[in-house]
């Protein structure tokens, strides 16, 4: 049994199938079915359903190599919901295994700043779990990456991709229904940021624009098949720092943006609220007039999430903010990035601050993003939409404010 520190015999190249949908001018030109049925953790009992209404119960053949990619961000226990049940892992092994698959790896890369990521597989229980179900498990920092130079004007100078995802001929990708204090959700599109390098994972975060980022990374890579599994999901302060969610569903899709934007709308967010789903659809490669859903009511079983910024609201009692037809991604950003200067001693702004598009109520109030922009007159005016959390801290911190 190979571990996480073993490295592993090269395979040549070859990148996930993109058999099943197809681009046309960019955009996808058949259904994509998405798959929603309950779950309570029996994975093993469940599986064959979800596949079977996912249309997915082709997507290993005999001898297919397969890498199956958990969220193993953190050693976080999967009661927290922070990371991917071992026994839905254990359980895909076993599906994929009676489908006739080869080599079955589970690897994936935690936090960029992790500085022994196979602990977080043993830690995690995953090691085990995937051990017993004779399979491999790999840490992918240890394994190396094949790098992509210039590959999108939203990535990186340079891109690395694990080698595992050349190396098997088929990718599961297995996320976690979580929000996120970057992206508002976490689902199957941003599950892959795991699969590169660990300084490009930090340039995600602070030299590029993650949201979009993460729509052109899912250019590079295309999952075979993506899992969300919401039997127990996050809400508030997530990735790793939210409360545990117990939704009680389970979706899956042969097309990754699809599925993330079902089960989106199952926490209450449309695609427009989150912007890597509304980067994703500018670019055409969502679209939701190709969704077709099936097994549950996505109406019936919808329950919103707390955002992250409605739970870091209440940790800044005195703040006056005016927030009226603001969207997400600003309240994000100024709610963490006033979050951050009380946190090293900077006190609250004494005057009101604005984001969205309303007037402001106040005259010497401080306006934070594009759309107060045409009442910038006579006020102190951050713009961007949104500006960072980098640039949001040092003009609240700046004189006058």
């Amino acid at each position: 049994m190979r571990s996480g520190g073993e490295r592993l015999a090269p395979r040549p190249p070859r990148m996930p199938s993109r058999r099943y949908w197809n681009l046309r001018e960019g955009k996808a030109t058949e259904m994509n079915a998405v798959a929603i049925i309950k779950s309570d953790g029996a994975y093993a009992a469940i599986l064959p359903r979800l596949m079977g209404l996912a249309e997915a119960e082709d997507v290993v053949r005999p001898g297919d190599s397969v890498l199956i990619k958990p969220n193993l961000h953190a050693a976080q226990h999967w009661t927290t919901a922070g990371t991917t049940n071992p026994a839905l892992v254990a359980a895909l092994i076993e599906w994929a295994r009676a489908k006739g698959a080869g080599r079955i790896v589970v690897a994936d890369g935690s936090y960029y700043g992790t500085p022994r990521p196979e602990e977080v597989f043993v830690e995690t229980g995953m090691a085990e779990a995937v051990e017993k179900a004779g399979a491999e498990w790999a840490a992918m920092p240890r394994h190396g990456y094949r790098i992509f130079p210039k590959a999108s004007p939203h990535l990186p100078p340079e891109v690395g991709i694990s080698q595992f995802l050349f190396a098997c001929d088929r990718l599961l990708n297995v996320a976690v229904m979580k929000t996120h204090i970057d992206c508002l959700v976490t689902l199957g599109m941003k599950n892959l940021k795991g699969c590169i390098r660990p300084e490009d994972k930090r340039a995600f975060h602070n030299d590029v624009e993650i949201n979009r980022a993460i729509v052109a990374l899912n250019r590079l890579i295309t999952p075979d098949l993506t899992i969300v599994d919401g039997t127990l999901g996050m809400e508030g302060i997530g990735p790793h720092a939210g409360r545990p969610a117990n939704f009680g569903h389970i979706f899956a899709s042969r097309h990754t943006p699809s599925v993330d934007a079902v089960a989106a709308s199952a926490m209450g967010v449309g695609v427009r609220e989150a912007r890597m789903l509304q980067y994703a659809a500018e670019e055409r490669m969502l679209d939701s007039d190709a969704i077709r859903v099936v097994g549950e009511d996505v109406a019936r079983i919808r329950r919103r999430f707390e955002r992250p910024y409605e739970v870091m609201m209440r940790e800044l009692p005195g703040l006056r903010l005016q927030a009226d037809g603001a969207c997400s991604a600003c309240k994000l950003n100024v709610i963490r990035a006033l979050r951050e200067n009380r946190q090293a001693g900077v006190p609250l702004p004494d005057r009101l601050v604005v984001i969205g598009n309303q007037p402001p109520a106040e005259p010497d109030a401080l306006l934070i993003g594009r759309c107060p922009g045409e009442h910038a007159a006579g006020h102190r005016h951050l713009p961007g939409c949104p500006p960072s959390v980098a640039r949001i801290k040092e003009f609240l911190i700046a004189p006058g404010s």
